[in-house]
């Protein structure tokens, strides 16, 4: 909570707009906190915010307080999405073909333009996917193998790395450039619709901007956090109709992560 609430103040200090995402925003609206078996933090930002953010790190250390910001250009972990973390806290990541020990951290994505021309928007869409395909090749022993409940064609792919290795022959930083360039391709403001494309949904996760446009508080354990007013359409479209009902246990998301301390 720490992490959130450093981060919450600090966006109102500097007017930067942010909202609650995806698992975080369905424990908003469903549990007012964390979702019980879910402690991740995601939250999403336009992305002319998101780049006044790590301009604004540059300037003061990659620091929000004591907690490091980190990007794949101010860090060489080659993570896409940027992450504030909490060196007190350690977390043992075993998603991973290779088990990681590394600081607790809250997911800060980057909501991006898409074109307003229908076939247009299906071609860009198309070419983000073959980028993000590359960049999860790159780093393929990085990949959530563990991860089960994929679909089928991700699960064809992560067969074919098994055998080919593509991290072996893929440079990973110009995989993140050129994904990063094809991201930034269409303005926020000036797009209809926007996506938060390197979400776990990809583009599930795209909507009209309008949505952004309007938000309001939403009680999250003893916070007040940011998240858009249209709260159904966008549960709906992620989780289904009946996202207001806790899943069976065989349905819940389960994380491959424990906490040391």
């Amino acid at each position: 909570m720490k992490l959130v609430a450093s981060f919450s103040r600090f966006c109102d200090l500097h007017g930067l707009r942010y909202f609650l995402m995806g698992g975080t925003f369905l424990g908003a609206v469903r549990h007012h906190g964390f979702i019980p078996w879910d402690d991740d933090i995601d939250v999403g930002m336009p992305r002319p915010d998101y780049e006044k953010l790590c301009s604004l790190m540059e300037k003061d250390n990659n620091r929000i307080g004591s907690f490091p910001f980190r990007n794949f250009k101010n860090s060489d972990t080659y993570e896409y999405v940027a992450r504030l973390e909490n060196p007190e806290t350690k977390i043992i990541d075993r998603s991973a073909a290779e088990v990681e020990k590394r600081n607790s951290w809250m997911d800060i994505f980057a909501l991006d333009g898409m074109p307003n021309n229908a076939l247009l928007r299906k071609a860009h869409s198309f070419n983000l996917m073959r980028l993000r395909l590359m960049l999860k090749y790159s780093e393929f022993n990085k990949v959530s193998v563990n991860y089960t409940e994929r679909p089928f064609s991700e699960k064809a792919l992560i067969k074919v790395g098994k055998v080919i290795r593509p991290e072996k022959w893929l440079d990973t930083r110009k995989c993140l450039d050129k994904l990063d360039k094809a991201l930034q391709k269409y303005s926020y403001e000036s797009s209809e619709y926007v996506v938060n494309f390197m979400g776990a949904y990809k583009l599930r996760e795209m909507f009209p901007k309008g949505f952004y446009d309007d938000d309001c508080n939403y009680t999250f354990e003893d916070l007040n956090l940011r998240g858009p007013r249209d709260y159904d359409a966008i549960l709906s479209q992620l989780y289904g109709s009946d996202y207001m009902e806790p899943p069976s246990d065989q349905m819940k998301n389960k994380h491959f992560t424990e906490v040391v301390r």
